[in-house]
């Protein structure tokens, strides 16, 4: 071969090296995309020859559904609009180097409500679930451009099937074995040099009333055989609200359940209620009990402007996920299931709160006031076996109703 023929080669090769760096030497299979309606959702389900991470999110001007995948072949035939489904159109083709892009025109305003993979298992191969809701025009903006799924477009995989991330496969797969047990973390709030709200009762502090929640909830679903459960704390000892969220990140949680119990100047207000994390608090109220519980690390001393960066990185990190969802859904279900056991609830039961706590980016997480320390007979209250043991039995029923659904769509 002549010197001028080989530096040829060297060109056009480095041309295609430089254009296509990150060609995987699999490409993952898109086989069918098909849709099932239900009353409150539409499930997509994207059938593929393997599991793979990605990310998806919604845009308007026209209404879309985008999904994200690592770089792969278009398989599917005899795609048919379904305008029941709210679904006008697909198409689909590459985004960058190692990354396609699927795109579903929406006849109208529609929300991510769950998506995630579902690993091979019996007949049924690898899927990509999504749910999507209709929603108003208005709150549709609130969801615009939320990012779920885990796949970084800036730094595709080399390969496919490596891009399902260890931690999310050994997750998945754990979740569908009958004999997995989801681990639930119970943060009772405040301890040690934070007592937290002192109550109008002599004596009573919100760290033992709500430990003493805690340990009986812990109790209650070791019990029950279908959970493992850990605590952020067992004892009256102070935790920073970052190490709360640590310890359950580094512990693998499948859920997250922090309990607290309110105070307010107006001593009349009584009820519980149920938080999930929102960067906009649901009304004035809720933004200063947020202040007041985000302040904790000042009662020990601790610097919160050298641990705040870490906390902004992780609630950004957290809009990419759809743990926000999950985590609306399962306090829904509290609000629900609450009253039935005896709890009395405030109006408007489940409210939103940016609580550092609740910050976890990939666990479903919700902060529990149990009731007013503030409010003196409710204050005794909680602090009696009889009116624990109703808390702990909504609280439980609540939890059990949010594994039943995540079972539920992962058999489906």
């Amino acid at each position: 071969m002549s010197l001028k023929l080989v530096s040829r080669f060297f060109v056009i090769f480095a041309l295609f090296a430089m254009f296509f760096p990150f060609m995987p030497a699999h490409a993952l299979e898109v086989k069918d995309v098909r849709f099932g309606i239900h009353e409150d959702k539409t499930r997509i389900v994207l059938d593929m020859d393997q599991a793979a991470d990605f990310q998806s999110f919604v845009l308007s001007d026209p209404y879309r559904l985008v999904v994200d995948l690592p770089r792969f072949t278009w398989s599917v035939k005899n795609f048919t609009a379904n305008d029941e489904a709210g679904i006008l159109a697909v198409r689909q083709g590459a985004l960058k180097p190692g990354v396609s892009r699927i795109v579903f025109d929406l006849s109208r305003s529609m929300s991510i409500r769950s998506a995630f993979v579902l690993p091979a298992k019996g007949q049924k191969g690898d899927r990509l679930v999504i749910d999507i809701a209709r929603i108003g025009v208005d709150e549709f903006k609130q969801f615009k451009g939320q990012i779920h799924g885990n796949l970084d477009i800036n730094n595709p995989p080399n390969n496919a099937g490596q891009s399902y991330s260890n931690k999310s496969k050994s997750k998945a797969n754990a979740a569908v074995k009958n004999d997995y047990k989801p681990l639930v973390v119970i943060d009772p709030g405040h301890g040690g040099v934070d007592p937290g709200a002192v109550g109008k009762e002599a004596g009573l502090l919100e760290k033992d009333v709500v430990l003493k929640l805690a340990l009986s909830l812990r109790d209650a679903l070791v019990k029950s055989g279908r959970y493992r459960v850990k605590m952020t704390r067992s004892t009256d000892v102070f935790i920073s609200l970052r190490g709360r969220v640590k310890f359950a990140r580094d512990a693998g949680a499948d859920l997250f359940v922090s309990i607290h119990a309110d105070s307010i100047g107006n001593k009349k207000v009584r009820g519980a209620s149920v938080y999930t994390l929102s960067e906009k608090a649901s009304d004035k109220q809720t933004a200063a009990l947020a202040a007041r519980e985000n302040k904790a690390d000042l009662i020990a001393g601790i610097d919160l402007s050298v641990e705040d960066q870490d906390v902004v990185n992780i609630l950004v990190d957290l809009a990419r996920r759809d743990t926000m969802n999950q985590s609306k859904f399962f306090a829904g279900k509290l609000a629900t299931v609450l009253p039935k056991e005896g709890v009395r609830t405030l109006e408007h039961t489940h409210r939103y709160a940016g609580f550092a706590v609740l910050k976890a980016p990939d666990i479903p997480s919700v902060l529990v006031e149990a009731g007013f320390m503030s409010n003196k007979n409710e204050a005794r209250m909680l602090n009696t076996e009889t009116y624990r043991n109703k808390v702990v039995s909504g609280l439980k029923r609540g939890i059990n109703a949010y594994f039943d659904q995540v079972q539920k769509n992962q058999r489906e």
